[in-house]
This record gives structure tokens, C-alpha cells and sequence, in this order.
């Protein structure tokens, strides 16, 4: 077998091989002997007529049979002989029987990038101050009596606080932009309802129609009608007083606590928590940004490519749910690419800094650390423990489960070693 090398953009690599005809004629061989042993020929009890006649018949089958067993053996061959390390599966295209005998192919590979490392301990960061004060725990809890309000018909026209059961159309320049929304509960206040519409809901009764005019925001989903004037068609078909319950032991206990005290002590705890989280996590935001000013270095374009279909049909889902149409979202696909791809191209630079950073510290992961990352996942999700690593080994996740949780070791150990610097 003769190989060679071609180096293209990026970490791509083209590699040309040809295989012997002497190879490939003792793989005809071996395919031909199979063939033999079941095939069918006129004349021929199965499994005894001449390998020249089964030949003639079966030639195209055995070829492709041939190519399928010689190709991936010798890509293998080849990527071990130029000491090349994929990232992804080859492309194969250009695969070529000669007539003297001899099989050739082409196979385009990308493969692990060169990073070298510039110093990644003692970053600076800077961190917020955690805590939680009364205001904070008034608030949850008043966010806690909302969640458990009733709600009762009201005969009478909407007040202040109130919600009306509206249906609702959106006009621009006298053209509907959206699906008709039916029963839609919209709170009459300012700042809880939909670029403060709410408020103008007011001294409306069931029955009442009314066109509300305002201006759709700049972050638009659709970006033609971003910043335009429309008319808002409002019909109200019910009204309901909203009966909030008092802040109480009783309201404590609705919420799974014993007292007001302990749900307002619950509520601190779980505050800074959470607090505490997003602290770390803003500084590990800035650990990552350091490293990716600091290393610079081409990235495989078949993972960017895996990496930007996951980002965009992330953001495709968001727009569905914010009520922007396919055809919109299709029309807009290829700003939206343009727009996500360096963050595609920095989220696999991450991956290969980390697992070089990893690599350094000798950070790996047990199977302990994965069985207990899977147990806190069943409790989370409160399902059988069985079933979640099921789940796991079926769709062939716990590779990726191992990466991530090796990623989070180091970014946790980069963190420990950051130099903090308080705001």
C-alpha cells in the first residue's frame, strides 16, 4: 500500500491511497469464495457451478464487497503510517478500480489540533459580593402568595390588578402578523403584561372590543415589523379578580414549610445558593474568555459544523416558542449561521484547551464520579435510578457524560487556583 499526504485549510488533511492489485485480488478472491458457496446459476446445483460463471454474475456485487472491506483498513493503515489523530469520521470519495488492478481512494480527515498551552494558573477574576437581604426573601415570598391566588369570575368591568380572558389579533399597516391568540390572560397593569397593553385593558367589560396602538420592540422576533407601530385588537370575553391569600403560617405550609420563619429562612438559603452559583459561574464565563484570547489556533470545521447545527437549532426552538413562523425562521437561517458561528468556533476551542489543561493535571473522571452524577440526575428528575442509566448506555451518552464531567473537574480546579479579586 502507498500513501501520501496533503495538508488543507484549517486541521484538514487529504490523504491518497493505492492499494496493489495483488491486495485486491486476494480480497476478490476471499469475496468470490463466499459468493460461491450460495450462489444460484441455471445449470448448477448451488454452491457448483464455475467461479468464472459466478463471477459474471455477481462481478459488481463482489467489487463493492471488495471496496467495503479494503478501504476502511487501509484509511486506518494510512492514518496510523502519517501519525494523524481524527476528530471525526473520514470523508471517502474518489474510490477507483483500475484496470491493471489496483484500488485508489481519496479520504479527507480532520484532525486534532496543536495547542500549546500559554499559563492558565493564577487568572485574575473578579467576583460579586454574595448575599441575600429582607427585600430579596419579600419578594420570593410575595412571588409564593402570587402562585397560589385564586382566581374568580368577576361581573363587572376589569379594575387594576385584575386579568381580562382576551382574544387578540396584531395588525401592522392593516395586515395581521400573527395567528389570531384566543383566550389569552393578560393582567391589567403596566409593567406585568405585553409592552404594558395591560393597563389599557381598565374599564373594559365582557363583550368589549378595543384597538390598542403601540410600538413592537427593536429585538422583534420578526425583524421586519421591529419597531413599527401596530394595532392590537383586544376582545374581552371574561374577567377575573385575582383573591391573593395572606402571608402567613398557613401560606408557609402550602409551600411544604412548617412556619413563615422557616420558609423565610428556606427561601435566604436557597437565595445564596443560588447566588453562590452564578457567581462561580460568571467567573469560570471569565476564565474561559482568557483562555480563548489567549490560545489561538485553527479548530476542526466538522466539529464547528456539529457545534453550529446544535447552536442553531437551539435558537430555531426559541423562536418557535416566541411565536416567529417556520417560513420566518428559514428566511432568516442564514444570518442566524452567520451570527453563531464564532460562538461555535470558541465552544470547540474550549474543548481542546480544557482537554489539553486536563491532560497536564492528569484530571480524569472514575466510573464512581459517573454513577454518582447519574444518581443526583434520577433524584433531580425523581426517576427510577435504573432506568436513567438505561437511559445513559442506550443512546450511547456516557462518553459525552465523562467529557462534560471532566471539563467541570478542570474548570473547577482552573477556579480554585484563579486569582479573586472582589468588587
Amino acid at each position: 500500500m502507498k500513501s501520501k499526504i496533503k495538508k488543507l485549510d484549517g486541521t484538514a488533511s487529504q490523504i491518497d491511497v493505492i492499494l496493489p492489485a495483488e491486495t485486491v485480488s486476494k480480497a476478490l478472491d476471499e469475496v468470490m469464495s463466499e459468493i460461491k458457496k450460495s450462489a444460484k446459476i441455471p445449470g448448477f446445483r448451488e454452491g457448483k457451478a464455475p467461479i468464472d460463471l459466478v463471477y459474471k454474475k455477481h462481478k459488481d456485487d463482489a467489487m463493492d464487497e471488495v471496496k467495503r472491506r479494503l478501504v476502511p483498513e487501509a484509511y486506518q493503515s494510512a492514518v496510523s503510517e502519517h501519525k494523524i489523530s481524527p476528530v471525526s469520521y473520514p470523508e471517502i470519495f474518489d474510490i477507483v478500480l483500475h484496470e491493471e488492478g489496483s484500488l485508489s481512494f481519496k479520504a479527507k480527515v480532520d484532525s486534532h489540533p496543536e495547542v500549546k498551552l500559554k499559563n492558565y494558573k493564577g487568572i485574575k477574576v473578579s467576583s460579586e459580593k454574595v448575599s441575600v437581604d429582607d427585600k430579596e426573601v419579600d419578594e420570593t415570598v410575595d412571588r409564593i402568595r402570587n402562585m397560589n391566588a385564586e382566581f374568580k369570575d368577576a361581573e363587572r368591568a376589569i379594575e387594576k390588578k385584575d386579568f381580562g380572558l382576551c382574544d387578540v389579533e396584531v395588525f401592522v399597516e392593516e395586515k395581521p402578523i400573527t395567528k389570531k391568540q384566543q383566550n389569552m390572560w393578560i393582567e391589567a397593569d403596566k409593567d406585568s403584561s405585553l409592552l404594558g397593553l395591560g393597563e389599557q385593558l381598565c374599564g373594559m367589560k365582557k363583550g368589549d372590543l378595543k384597538s390598542i396602538e403601540a410600538t413592537l420592540p427593536e429585538n422583534y422576533p420578526d425583524k421586519k415589523y421591529a419597531g413599527k407601530s401596530a394595532i392590537f385588537k383586544v376582545e374581552v370575553k371574561g374577567v377575573k379578580e385575582k383573591i391573593l391569600p395572606n402571608i402567613d403560617d398557613e401560606l408557609a405550609k402550602k409551600a411544604g414549610k412548617e412556619s413563615l420563619n422557616e420558609l423565610r429562612e428556606d427561601i435566604k438559603s436557597q437565595l445564596l445558593e443560588r447566588k453562590t452559583l452564578n457567581n462561580n459561574i460568571n467567573m469560570k464565563n471569565q476564565i474561559l474568555e482568557y483562555l480563548i484570547n489567549k490560545h489561538t489556533f485553527d479548530v476542526p470545521s466538522s466539529m464547528v459544523k456539529r457545534q453550529l447545527s446544535v447552536l442553531l437549532e437551539k435558537a430555531e426552538h426559541e423562536l418557535l416558542t416566541k411565536g416567529v413562523s417556520k417560513d420566518v425562521i428559514n428566511s432568516q437561517k442564514d444570518s442566524l449561521k452567520e451570527k453563531l458561528l464564532p460562538e461555535a468556533e470558541n465552544k470547540v476551542r474550549v474543548y481542546f484547551i480544557l482537554d489539553k489543561i486536563a491532560q497536564e493535571e492528569n484530571i480524569g473522571v472514575t466510573d464512581e464520579e459517573i454513577d454518582r452524577y447519574i444518581e443526583e440526575q434520577a433524584k433531580a428528575y425523581e426517576q427510577p435510578l435504573e432506568n436513567v442509566k438505561k437511559y445513559y448506555v442506550e443512546n450511547d451518552l456516557v462518553e459525552g457524560l465523562k467529557e462534560q464531567l471532566r471539563e467541570d473537574k478542570t474548570l473547577d480546579i482552573l477556579l480554585g487556583e484563579a486569582s479573586v479579586e472582589s468588587k
